[in-house]
């Protein structure tokens, strides 16, 4: 059984997006993150997890829809 190279792919990268948006996100802990620094934090760890979930979703409609 081959899992589908494209569908495959984005699974993989959706996945890694959101890990690393949620790394990004555990910054906003740190003492130096205010202003404008916190906010581009928030932009940067928002943003990788709304493309990565995405990502993901597509990625997995596409194996589903590919099996029916």
């Amino acid at each position: 059984m081959r899992w589908g190279g494209w569908a495959s792919t984005f699974l993989v990268f959706g996945v890694a997006l959101v890990v690393a948006g949620w790394i990004v996100l555990s910054f906003l802990t740190e003492p130096s993150a205010v202003g404008r620094m916190r906010t581009a934090l928030m932009a940067i760890g928002v943003g990788s997890i709304a493309v990565g979930g995405a990502g993901a979703v597509a990625g997995v409609w596409m194996l589903i829809a590919r099996r029916t």
